[in-house]
């Protein structure tokens, strides 16, 4: 039941730069306890209009109801039958994965590796949300600094986003309900402030990605294991990519991505990549 408004209890908003000033926007709205939810879809901005003219064909011309949206963010392709071999890049080497590769990975980044993660299908719109990622531990010491400096190549006041299991989000943000797109600035919890600094902007916000099992499997897996292994269940996320260069799309991207930045392996579709 909506408060204070007879309009629908769930809302959409739109934005074409989709930036911190608009999360911060959104994250207000979603604070304020007007609505029962505010919904941000993943590619909110012009991009997204590809999807509602995809969508109005298929109306058009199937007698099939228009299904699989809601709720759809890894929508481009796959490379996963299509890895190359490493002897474009000499400086990089492969090692074997022990075990899971959840656990491993969640292993790496508690150590303080700082890690690209390339699996499945390109998220939609201008997030990272696990399948073209770069993740690395909050809890680290200097990591803002590390990933700007050596990583990303980006101006030292840039902020870098959490992404956190649903089930323990209300530890750490206030927003009080999901964010699987990483569309809404939240406020933060005094835990927060102490644990994790190092997501928490100047404004006192973080603009959180919460993951269920259902949005990506493997990544809420590695948030859980990283939580056994540090008691906190939140990485730092960002795109898989560097200043001025797209978030990689195809392997070759992403193996130029490691070899010519400050990152220390990559978790490609399962292989191990490092340097």
């Amino acid at each position: 039941m909506t408060r204070g408004f007879d309009t629908p209890a769930r809302t959409n908003t739109s934005d074409r730069s989709h930036g911190l000033a608009t999360s911060r926007a959104v994250g207000k709205i979603a604070e304020s306890g007007l609505f029962d939810e505010v919904f941000v879809p993943p590619a909110p901005g012009d991009a997204g209009t590809a999807i509602g003219a995809a969508a109005t064909v298929h109306l058009q011309a199937s007698p099939l109801p228009l299904s699989g949206i809601v709720g759809a963010c890894y929508l481009g392709p796959s490379f996963a039958g299509h890895l190359p071999d490493l002897t474009r890049w000499p400086q990089l080497s492969e090692l074997p994965v022990p075990g899971d590769p959840a656990e491993f990975l969640a292993d790496q980044i508690a150590q303080g590796d700082i890690v690209g993660l390339f699996r499945g299908r390109i998220e939609a719109g201008p997030r990272a949300l696990g399948n073209r990622s770069i993740l690395a531990s909050p809890l680290e010491p200097g990591v803002v600094a590390r990933l700007n400096d050596t990583v990303k190549y980006r101006e030292p006041f840039r902020p870098f986003a959490p992404m956190v299991t649903a089930e323990r989000a209300a530890e750490y943000f206030t927003l009080g309900q999901e964010s699987p797109y990483m569309s809404m600035a939240s406020g933060v919890t005094a835990l927060a402030r102490e644990q994790i600094p190092a997501v928490v902007h100047a404004n006192g916000t973080a603009r959180v990605q919460t993951v269920t099992k259902d949005d990506n499997s493997f990544v809420h897996a590695v948030l859980e294991s990283f939580a056994r292994r540090t008691g906190v269940p939140v990485l730092i996320n960002t795109s898989l990519n560097v200043k001025g260069k797209p978030i990689c799309g195809p392997p070759d991207m992403a193996l130029e991505c490691l070899a010519e930045s400050g990152l220390d392996a990559l978790l490609l579709e399962g292989r191990w990549i490092t340097k």
